[in-house]
């Protein structure tokens, strides 16, 4: 979609036919619970006979890079995952897809509102399920507590609905395991851990400088689309994307102070990379102790440095395919593309005073120095 100002971007009709509807189901829960379970019923026979084998999560801070993993990985034919598609009622995985396929709905690609580089259609792979992490626990995006869930946790109906909706997921892309990217999975890697077993985590990171860097500039495009778009605000609302706009939240890694300290440093353009240095670090030494303190964790999780996968992609992809258990068969062709085509982001380069580089520096080295940059 083209516009004449590069900081707006310009909805078409079915924009506005899919945040309508993806509004009304977010507005009338029980009817997407409804549907839910009409579909489930109609399904329960194929859902009885699955077991939900080894899914892989790739997680970690967003603009790490966990969004070409997950496009690179969409692309194996064991793996399902998420849509565009599912956008506007995720609750029918099986349903909606086919009414989505009928109408040939969004299958012409157009660069994400993320301004990336990253075109995708209906069938691209996309972030789906934090909405309903947010349905069934109250708290989920509240920044005023810690938002780990350890495996301590216990929600039956989340539990029950969730293995469910998986199963359906599999059943439609006829595929034996499940895929999903979620950057607020990072704090609830133990409780992941209780439902699946043998689940396989994918933790990615980036050297704090490019990183920050793309969080700042994510975040400022965000407040200007959002200005001239107000209606992006409740998307990303409704979607459950709070990563970045005018609808920013922070994952409380259990500092609450750290928490108010990183929002009085943003309030500031003067000390906002501050802020995001401590976020960063907070994110990360987080996942970091976590892996130290919890041997199942640490066997369940392959740590990928985004430098690693740009610069050394065949051996990063095949460290990813082996940690993951999949197979090369069938993949091969993948490989090679992603190989040819993996390389840093040329759209923008940080552009940090030398002041800004002394704080990142100051704030980030203990925290980088534990992942080997």
């Amino acid at each position: 979609m083209k516009s004449k100002n590069k900081d707006s971007i310009k909805f078409p009709l079915t924009g506005y036919v899919v945040y309508g509807i993806t509004k009304f189901f977010s507005s009338f829960k029980s009817l997407s619970f409804l549907f839910d379970r009409i579909e489930t019923r109609f399904l329960l026979n194929d859902i009885n006979k699955l077991d939900i084998d080894r899914p892989i999560y790739i997680t970690g801070l967003a603009r790490a890079g966990t969004t070409i993993i997950l496009e690179m990985l969409n692309n194996h034919p064991f793996l399902a995952s998420h849509k565009y598609k599912h956008i506007p009622m995720p609750f029918l995985p099986h349903f909606f897809s086919h009414i989505a396929d009928i109408s040939k709905f969004f299958t012409k690609p157009i660069e994400r509102v993320h301004k990336d580089g990253i075109f995708v259609t209906g069938e691209s792979p996309e972030a789906i399920e934090e909405k309903f992490w947010k349905y069934f626990f109250n708290n989920n995006h509240n920044e005023e507590i810690s938002n780990i869930m350890s495996g301590a946790i216990s929600n039956p109906k989340f539990e029950q609905f969730y293995r469910n909706h998986i199963r359906k997921l599999l059943i439609n892309q006829k595929s034996s395991r499940y895929l999903a990217k979620n950057n607020y999975n990072i704090t609830r890697l133990e409780y992941l851990l209780r439902i699946f077993p043998n689940v396989k985590f994918l933790l990615i990171i980036r050297n704090p400088v490019n990183h920050i860097a793309s969080l700042v500039k994510q975040t400022r495009l965000f407040i200007k689309l959002e200005k001239a778009n107000p209606l992006l605000i409740d998307w990303h609302r409704i979607t459950g994307h709070s990563e970045f706009g005018h609808y920013q939240l922070c994952i409380n890694t259990g500092d609450n102070e750290l928490i108010h300290k990183i929002r009085r440093l943003w309030k500031n353009e003067k000390t906002d990379i501050k802020g995001w240095a401590y976020y960063w670090s907070s994110i990360y030494d987080y996942a970091m102790n976590l892996l130290e303190t919890n041997k199942k964790i640490k066997e369940s999780t392959l740590i990928i440095r985004y430098e690693d996968l740009c610069e050394t992609p065949s051996e990063t992809i095949d460290k990813i395919l082996e940690h993951s258990e999949l197979p090369l068969h069938n993949f091969e062709k993948i490989k090679k593309y992603y190989i040819r085509h993996l390389h840093k982001p040329t759209y923008y380069t940080p552009n940090f005073s030398s002041q800004e580089l002394l704080h990142i520096s100051e704030i980030t080295n203990a925290t980088a120095s534990r992942f080997g940059y």
